[in-house]
This record gives structure tokens, C-alpha cells and sequence, in this order.
């Protein structure tokens, strides 16, 4: 059982760098308003702890619904907008870079809250793996979330279990 909570943001960075997943988060994060972090997440506790309690995903989902309105929401807009309005200038450049680095804080300091979360939530508890985790873990994150599984996201989230797999 994992140990500290830094685990889920290297397992979420390596996870994120492999071939494809990037893009297949980004998509459903674009198309479905899924929080990549959510998924993410219910990869690595399917790996490392087995399926989700529900009263754990509730947790971590008013958390992170709370955290990216208050807070990766605000700086992700404000650099989307400076990307498709730029300003010739290297201070603008500077800005766009500095908030492009909050924003990645931001996420990480949403992975630290959420490992920490489930450690002490999971403290204690025996883990029990069954068939398919992440499976139930991204269906129920879907329930939770009143989103409808449809072809494109079930083929974004086989690429990134395949990234996992292979």
C-alpha cells in the first residue's frame, strides 16, 4: 500500500506522458468537463488500493469541484485567454508562463489533497482487489458526475488503461 501521497502525482505524471494519454484527457476533460485529476485518480487507487468507497469519491469530488472553481478554473481561463490574445512582449510571455506554472501548482497541490485523502481514509483498511478496479472506479466516477458513457469517452479511457497495461 502506497505510503506517502506523493505517489499519486508521479504516478499521475508518468501516466500522463505516456503516448496518447495526454490527448485522450485532455479530450475528455474538453468534451465531458471530466476532471483529468478524477480520472487520474481513478486509475491510481484502483492500481494501489482497489475499488473506491463511495463516501471516499464523494470526498474527493466536492474537493476537487471546490478547488478547480475556486482556484485551476481561474488561472487555466486567464491563460487560455492570453494564449488567443497575445501581446508582443516579453513581460506578457513572462505573465502567460508564470500563471501557466501556478496553474500546474494548482493541480498538484489538488493530487496532494486528494492522496492525503485517501491515506486517511484508507488508513487501516484492508484493500481488496477485485477483477476490474479502475473499471468500477471510472463508472462510478462517471455515475457520481452525471456522465453517460458514450463510444469516444470509452475509447479515450482504453487508451489510457492501455498506456497502464502496457
Amino acid at each position: 500500500m502506497p505510503n506517502k501521497p506523493q505517489n499519486f502525482w508521479n504516478f499521475s505524471l508518468e501516466l500522463y506522458d505516456r503516448e496518447g494519454v495526454a490527448a485522450a484527457c485532455l479530450k475528455l476533460q474538453d468534451a465531458y468537463q471530466l476532471d483529468v485529476n478524477l480520472l487520474l485518480f481513478c486509475f491510481w487507487h484502483g492500481s494501489a488500493y482497489g475499488r473506491i468507497d463511495q463516501e471516499l469519491l464523494q470526498k474527493v469530488i466536492k474537493l476537487s469541484i471546490e478547488w478547480r472553481c475556486g482556484v485551476v478554473q481561474p488561472l487555466r481561463s486567464a491563460r487560455t485567454w492570453m494564449k488567443h490574445n497575445p501581446i508582443p512582449s516579453e513581460q506578457f510571455e513572462s505573465l502567460r508562463e508564470k500563471i501557466k506554472a501556478s496553474e500546474l501548482l494548482a493541480e498538484k497541490f489538488q493530487i496532494e489533497q486528494i492522496a492525503n485523502s485517501t491515506w486517511e481514509f484508507n488508513q487501516g483498511r484492508q484493500c481488496v482487489f477485485g477483477n476490474d478496479d479502475i473499471g468500477e472506479n471510472i463508472d462510478s466516477l462517471l455515475a457520481a458526475t452525471k456522465v453517460e458513457r458514450d463510444e469516444k469517452i470509452t475509447s479515450a479511457l482504453d487508451i489510457i488503461r492501455g498506456a497502464i497495461e502496457g
